[in-house]
């Protein structure tokens, strides 16, 4: 579970009431208090320090060691010194209040909440505290004693869920759990009865792999915008929190830092939230595609000059993350050699490496044969990688040459370099 949890205090009176409220965290074996300073005097370090001691001698929970830390932001940016430092201490779990210092009342999360929700690679946990503005808090003790109480959990049957679910079964304290589905809001005439027992199904799936027979867990499903409808979920079967997956079915596999609905969520509800940094394999293949499948690459190719697909001179490799078309490379043979180009991968994929494992398949099949390119200069590094070295205009085919003919023989000046690689000896 959370064995060491990151709290980010600024001092103010919600991030006191996350101290108070964190003695039910299952596995909590250290906490560690981070105060993060935008200013840079030695003073303002000092009376951070100090006041992170009084702030451990009143609020840290009997029996857990408590460590507290000063860290100074780079250029203001709180959020990321808080990501940071969780990532360096291995921190299990970042936790914080709703909001700070001087931010409306009307707002649900804070900037910084928001962010670290956002671009965090670790479990977060935002704690609301209802009516703590008011005269009379009234019910309080029901949101900061018993956060795993009655959790709420949305499920979209994705691999992200399937993470959660088995996080969920393990979770002491939990007395019960609604599973709940929000189907897409349908459109005018639809029936949705087909969607609803497929839903139905898959939820009894879902409650059958939680296996909990000790504990209540109830399934429902609803249809609409989903933020909205966990939201209003969540304040009439009053849960105690709301546990999400960071990514769902549509985005999961993808370069984006947080799903779409994590992340409406997070803007959205006002209970207690644990954001689930999912452990996922993501299902990831390279391999040549055949001719019939060309239209794939072409659909990838849109946004990088609408490249077609020729079947008689082209050869096609992709990259397929969860069977969907990430990244493609082109192997075109030309009267007097073979050339290679068309290499790119969807903006939702990238930095993963699946460009290098799209090059590579194609450099596996076609490197018998020694192979072309016109490299774009800050590429150059990348395609030396696979044994392309520059050379000059002139040592290129002829065909292949011509392609270029508009840059007058000025092929640095177009920001091109060509390249060869020769097959093994």
């Amino acid at each position: 579970m959370f064995r060491r949890v990151l709290i980010a205090t600024d001092f103010s009176r919600h991030a006191d009431r996350v101290l108070e409220c964190i003695g039910d965290i299952p596995g909590m074996e250290e906490i560690l208090l981070l105060h993060v300073i935008t200013g840079g005097s030695e003073t303002q370090e000092a009376a951070a320090a100090r006041l992170l001691e009084t702030k451990k001698r009143i609020l840290a929970p009997p029996g857990i060691p408590l460590r507290t830390l000063v860290v100074q932001s780079e250029y203001g940016d709180i959020v990321r010194s808080i990501t940071v430092t969780a990532t360096r201490e291995r921190a299990s779990l970042i936790v914080m209040g709703a909001r700070g210092r001087n931010l409306l009342r009307t707002l649900v999360l804070g900037t910084v909440s928001q962010g670290v929700i956002e671009s965090g690679t670790t479990d977060v946990l935002v704690l609301h505290f209802r009516g703590e503005d008011a005269p009379d808090p009234g019910n309080l003790e029901k949101y900061c004693q018993n956060i795993f109480y009655r959790i709420l959990c949305p499920v979209d049957f994705s691999k992200p869920t399937a993470d959660v679910l088995a996080f969920l079964s393990h979770l002491p304290l939990v007395r019960e759990v609604i599973l709940m589905h929000v189907l897409p809001a349908p459109a005018p005439g639809e029936r949705i009865g087909n969607r609803e027992a497929q839903a139905a199904a898959h939820l009894e799936e879902a409650k059958t792999a939680l296996n909990l027979p000790q504990r209540r867990v109830r399934t429902m499903i609803r249809s609409g915008d989903p933020a909205a409808e966990i939201a209003a979920c969540a304040e009439k079967e009053d849960v105690s929190l709301v546990l999400i997956p960071r990514f769902g079915s549509g985005d999961y596999a993808t370069s984006i830092p947080i799903g779409r609905t994590a992340a409406a969520v997070a803007g959205r509800v006002q209970r207690p939230l644990l954001v689930r940094y999912p452990l996922l394999h993501l299902d990831v293949e390279a391999h040549e595609l055949p001719p019939g499948e060309f239209g794939r690459a072409e659909e990838v190719w849109r946004a990088y000059h609408r490249q077609k697909a020729d079947r008689i001179t082209d050869r096609i490799f992709g990259v397929f993350v969860e069977g969907e078309l990430a990244s493609v490379a082109r192997c075109r043979r030309y009267p007097d050699g073979l050339e290679v180009d068309g290499v790119f991968t969807g903006e939702r994929f990238r930095n993963r490496g699946y460009a290098h494992k799209a090059v590579q398949a194609l450099v596996s099949a076609c490197g018998g044969t020694t192979l072309y390119m016109h490299s774009t200069v800050p590429l150059v590094t990348f395609y030396s990688s696979f044994g392309f070295t520059p050379i000059s205009e002139r040592e290129l085919p002829e065909s292949i040459r011509a392609r270029f003919d508009f840059a007058g023989g000025n092929l640095e000046g177009a920001n091109a370099v060509p390249m060869r690689r020769l097959p093994p000896a």
